[in-house]
């Protein structure tokens, strides 16, 4: 026992939890040497690097990367799109005249004969400003003091695609041949055997001979278009990403000069998007559609969609038979022309937002379940089919009509999470930072054959965590559903100074497709962030707090933050004003008293004559009634006016919001304000 009394020390440690800062924690064998974090946040990590500061970032109306990825591909010296002008027009990446016909030639070279050429020498990510006929998308480069060169969005935002779909040419039959459309190739038709009666095709003298798949598939692959093979980010990461921006959120006073009808004037609840990662439009040749009839792509594939025919056999031996005839019914043909426009944007849309309050959140898109419904009508004539009529009683020769419908899932759901309000502030550069850190980690290839994640979505504001989003999903970027010349520079996008445009622009032969219009996306996403963007920055992984607070510190003398990185504490102004109304100035006139509530408790305002003005922030609770009191809410209500919100920089350089209590007369004598609940 004495053994135990000298020498069972406790060494075990005594651990508290500090609210004054957050930190990840490491277990490391030996931290002498702690990693420098410039190294980590200027290497391979690294994916997008924007400052809108850097001739070599911007370039009017593009900003470009000004770091590379090491995994980029451009297919030999290049890739030519050839038909960057269907879809590019919509988001005025395609410039073309508006007032000019859609029918005419100067619409048409821009949407059939607008080219781009991505070169290989240069797989630097870029982003466009996004431009259209119908609303404003105004973006003014400004310069500051110290923040250098920045751009000023009043409905404007940048836009641009690090990858193009490369959907392949040809669709797997149940015969094993393959279809495609025979003007893209140059092969001769060869042919093995004969078939009586048919001609089908000639090769070295060979007549009334059928095509051999195998031999035609061969020249497919030797005579096929070159590949778009284009990208130049990752599109899924082994453990997450982070992206960090520093902005200005505008309080209605930058931008209220601007008249013009924006996104947000029509969209009001999808203001204040600054960010947004996915397809930026449902596919707008998902319907048929009369203006694109008889026009193609530049391969020769048909602007509307494929007729899709598909026969379906009723194995009801009363019914495949009509009575009395030998006439067989039991097939029916089921045609349509029209894809599922929703089914390119589950789960490949995903937009940030921050609102009037200064809360910050996610809207995205998932599947509802919901079934969709296509109706396709087939006749068929007995008589024709059968050679005899189908009522074997009059011999008639009658025609009938099948309805078949057909039930798939197409709904979409929209799910949005803010934080509390007062996450951002107005008026102030701030340092934002979303990190998506998947729970299950893969290395490389391993990651190709894994479904889609769970993980935790962190926003950081000036370095520090204020929200957290357990269990969510993993954004997985998908190329549309579509031919990869009728789908250029759709998907594979991210959007920085705004969510997307969707359709709401969008423009064909002879004037829009109506049924383009109000679709999902332009729905819940066409708006914008109004105020000031600098940087952009992306990272492959998922930093931890000490990089992302690096940053920060890294970044904000540029941006006018000092040291201190939090709000002073909280408090009220009081005392007298000879003003009816007051701006923020004059609160330097009044007294402040740090304070966490004001619900029955008291001020005293001092002898002088004036208006007595008390302001409190609209975080707490607000008092119902003021008396003159010497003990407690029992006595005299003094009749007051409240005049609205003010905004009042504080000690630290945030401002935060109040409300303005002022008596309703002017008065001489001091008096204990009671603040009563």
């Amino acid at each position: 026992m004495s053994n135990i009394y000298q020498h069972g020390f406790d060494n075990c440690l005594t651990m508290r939890l500090s609210n004054s800062e957050y930190w990840d924690l490491f277990l490391c064998y030996d931290c002498q040497d702690a990693p420098n974090p410039d190294i980590i946040l200027t290497g391979s990590c690294l994916l997008i690097n924007i400052d809108i500061n850097d001739d070599n970032s911007y370039s009017g109306d593009t900003l470009y990367n000004l770091v590379d990825w090491t995994g980029s591909t451009v297919y030999g010296s290049g890739v030519t799109l050839n038909d960057i002008g269907l879809t590019g027009i919509d988001n005025g990446f395609i410039n073309y005249e508006c007032s000019a016909s859609t029918s005419g030639s100067t619409f048409l070279s821009a949407f059939t004969g607008s080219t781009l050429f991505l070169s290989s020498g240069d797989t630097r990510f870029f982003m466009t400003r996004v431009s259209g006929c119908t609303y404003d998308y105004t973006i003014t480069p400004l310069t500051g003091t110290t923040e250098g060169r920045y751009s000023r969005l009043c409905g404007g935002f940048y836009q641009g695609f690090f990858k193009l779909s490369d959907k392949t040419y040809f669709k797997d039959i149940t015969n094993n041949k393959f279809t495609w459309p025979i003007s893209w190739f140059n092969c001769p038709p060869v042919c093995t055997g004969t078939t009586s009666g048919t001609t089908t095709g000639s090769t070295s003298g060979s007549t009334n001979c059928c095509p051999d798949p195998n031999k035609a598939y061969q020249c497919y692959l030797e005579e096929k278009p070159i590949p778009y093979n284009y990208q130049v980010l990752p599109t899924r990461y082994e453990q997450g990403w982070t992206s960090m921006f520093w902005l200005r959120k505008d309080d209605d006073d930058v931008c209220s000069g601007n008249t013009a009808t924006t996104l947000n004037d029509v969209y009001s609840g999808n203001t204040g998007f600054f960010y947004y990662m996915g397809t930026r439009a449902e596919n707008k040749f998902w319907n048929l559609f009369s203006g694109e009839t008889g026009y193609t792509t530049s391969s020769g594939y048909p602007l509307p969609p494929p007729k899709e025919t598909e026969e379906v056999l009723d194995n009801n031996p009363f019914l495949v038979y009509k009575g009395g005839c030998c006439c067989f019914t039991g097939i029916t043909e089921v045609t349509t022309q029209q894809k599922d426009r929703n089914i390119d944007i589950v789960n490949n849309a995903l937009g940030f937002r921050i609102k009037s309050d200064g809360s910050i959140g996610y809207r995205t898109l998932g599947i509802s379940g919901v079934c969709s419904a296509v109706t396709a009508t087939t006749v068929v004539n007995c008589d024709s089919q059968c050679g005899c009529g189908c009522n074997s009683d009059t011999g008639d020769t009658k025609v009938t009509a099948t309805t078949v419908t057909e039930k798939y899932v197409t709904g979409v759901t929209i799910t949005e999470e803010y934080s509390k309000p007062g996450i951002i502030y107005s008026d102030n550069w701030v340092h934002i930072s979303i990190k998506f850190r998947a729970y299950e980690e893969y290395i490389g290839c391993e990651l190709n054959s894994v479904p889609q994640r769970k993980g935790s979505l962190d926003f950081y504001v000036n370095g520090y965590l204020k929200w957290s989003v357990d269990d969510f999903d993993e954004f997985l970027f998908k190329e549309l559903d579509e031919y990869r010349e009728k789908q250029e520079g759709v998907p594979f996008n991210y959007s920085w100074g705004g969510g997307t445009q969707g359709l709401i622009e969008t423009n064909t032969v002879n004037g829009p497709d109506v049924k383009d219009d109000n679709l999902v996306i332009q729905e819940n996403f066409a708006g914008t962030f109004e105020g000031d963007v600098a940087t952009f920055k992306m990272y492959g992984c998922a930093l931890d707090i000490t990089l992302i607070r690096a940053d920060f510190e890294n970044n904000k003398v540029r941006f006018g933050l000092s040291s201190v990185t939090v709000p002073a504490p909280l408090g009220i102004y009081y005392g007298k004003i000879n003003k009816t109304s007051i701006i923020p100035a004059d609160a330097t006139s009044l007294t402040f008293t740090n304070t966490n509530s004001v619900i029955d408790t008291y001020k005293t305002l001092s002898t002088g004559g004036g208006y007595g003005y008390i302001l409190i922030p609209t975080t707490f609770i607000q008092p119902s009634e003021f008396r003159d009191s010497n003990n407690g809410c029992n006595g005299f209500l003094i009749p007051t006016v409240e005049l609205g919100e003010i905004n009042i920089t504080d000690s630290n350089g945030f401002p935060v919001t109040y409300n303005i209590y002022r008596t309703f007369n002017t008065f001489a004598g001091d008096i204990d304000v009671w603040m009563c609940g």
